[in-house]
């Protein structure tokens, strides 16, 4: 692709869409055409398509990889921005929410939360409706460090806080409206394009633009939620009892936790399906530590978009870190969390204090693994077993940090990992949400998932477009 495509492409753009075409002489990110509904989502695609430029698709931004949602330098391709993609209704027969693209989920939040509704996302209010879902999972997720006693961190995906009980973000979705690389609309749902429909539930952006999302919602979900800070020292203590409590989620699917390791203290979030005057005694192996230090989020009783609102105030303002991270699954195993933080400290204290390398472990219960079977399923290749998803982390700001960043991550994970061999508690999942570039994602997924996401692709998007065009991606070209 030369950056003629790009410019072709570019120039076609403006004529078709006067004034919502941003390029190179403009003052905008990149070269990109904001459309307002999905009809012109799919005119755009079609000049880009036919160009022969490369392109990205952007709804919020959110993910740190690059490419995934902007193209690599000024005039080498389109980004196709969906942030005007804004519409929301409510089925009120079904309590079906149909919401735009374009929405991010403190829109989505605080519309339904007006309504006593609830729905099955991201914690962080920032981040895109139809990236959270398309990866599959997300929940807390060590990308954006914040600030104060000292740094806590959430994240974006597709398991909500809650996914013991209602299985992940994408089990929630009944339909995706979605723009096709011959120009089309269409509609995925378990009776129509069914097969397409399977597909989207974590296979990416592999078949077409998704355009609007249909989410079932719930009763409004009551949350209490607080983050607690731990003497690193302790580390032994505080993993054991991290690992107790997540044992017990498989019985209480009103938990939700992380945690998160850094070099001045271990963070700690916890939260609870329901208000209370107290932490719940379910948290008690945590709450009882000797070794706690503050609260980075004191407790409180809440909704999604208060939780959300709390963690956007403590936000670290400082907007030009450089953001990288790999991540690994396995069973549970309070000895590996052990071995894993070792290692990581091994690593970490031969890294410039100007790079934050840290370690989390997000847990995705058995039990959220059949709720999300019950309803109807997706295609993670999610083995039916209590699990930890380990991500590895790195905020830096200096160039001259990105090699020793690199490798101490690679590091990491390539050690961790075989720790987890060694001790047979390596499952393939790779979570899409916490995937470096450089990891196989779609291959996780297993080798029927991988063949029905191919087919879906051969059907849909029959010329491989979103293979050959689309900047970047789990892709199924990468496989």
């Amino acid at each position: 692709m030369s950056v003629d495509a790009s410019q072709l492409a570019l120039e076609e753009l403006r004529k078709i869409f006067p004034g919502q075409v941003i390029g190179p002489d403009d003052v905008g990110y990149d070269e990109e055409v904001c459309s307002s509904c999905a009809e012109e989502v799919a005119k755009a695609l079609l000049i880009v398509k036919g160009s022969g430029s490369k392109f990205a698709i952007r709804s919020a931004g959110h993910n740190a990889n690059p490419g995934f949602s902007s193209v690599s330098t000024a005039g080498s391709g389109i980004v196709l921005d969906l942030r005007g993609l804004k519409s929301k209704s409510l089925d009120n027969k079904t309590n079906v929410a149909h919401m735009g693209a374009g929405n991010n989920w403190s829109d989505a939040f605080t519309w339904l939360e007006a309504q006593n509704l609830s729905v099955i996302g991201s914690r962080e209010g920032r981040v895109g409706l139809s990236g959270f879902l398309l990866g599959g999972r997300a929940d807390f997720c060590p990308i954006h460090p914040w600030h104060s006693v000292g740094q806590v961190l959430t994240c974006s995906g597709g398991q909500g806080i809650f996914s013991s009980s209602f299985g992940l973000g994408v089990d929630g979705v009944k339909n995706f409206e979605i723009a096709l690389a011959n120009g089309t609309i269409v509609n995925a749902n378990a009776e129509e394009n069914s097969d397409l429909y399977l597909a989207l539930k974590g296979g990416g952006s592999n078949f077409g633009i998704v355009t609007a999302v249909s989410l079932q919602t719930h009763p409004l979900i009551r949350v209490q939620y607080t983050i607690h800070m731990y003497d690193p020292s302790d580390y032994q203590n505080v993993l054991n009892a991290f690992a107790k409590v997540q044992e017990s989620m498989e019985q209480d699917p009103k938990i939700g936790m992380f945690i998160n390791t850094r070099r001045d203290f271990i963070a700690v979030g916890m939260f609870y399906a329901a208000w209370s005057a107290e932490i719940p005694a379910a948290f008690d192996p945590i709450v009882k530590l000797t070794s706690f230090i503050g609260a980075a989020v004191p407790t409180a009783n809440g909704t999604f978009s208060t939780l959300n609102e709390i963690l956007e105030e403590w936000a670290y303002k400082e907007q030009d870190l450089k953001h990288a991270y790999l991540t690994m699954t396995t069973k549970i195993s309070p000895k590996l969390y052990q071995e894993v933080h070792q290692l990581w400290r091994n690593i970490v204290d031969q890294l410039s204090l100007t790079a934050d390398l840290h370690w989390s472990i997000q847990p995705l219960t058995q039990a959220a693994v059949m709720a999300g079977r019950n309803r109807g399923g997706n295609i993670l290749g999610l083995e039916n077993v209590s699990q930890s998803c380990l991500i590895f982390a790195c905020d830096w700001k200096q160039d001259h940090d990105d090699e020793a960043v690199r490798s101490a991550l690679a590091a990491a994970l390539e050690r961790s990992k075989k720790l987890a061999v060694e001790g047979e508690l390596l499952l393939d999942l790779l979570l899409p949400t916490f995937a470096g570039t450089s990891q196989n994602v779609l291959a996780g997924f297993g080798a029927e998932n991988v063949k029905k996401i191919q087919d879906a692709a051969r059907r849909y998007d029959p010329e491989g477009v979103f293979q050959k065009l689309q900047n970047g991606g789990f892709l199924l070209r990468d496989i």
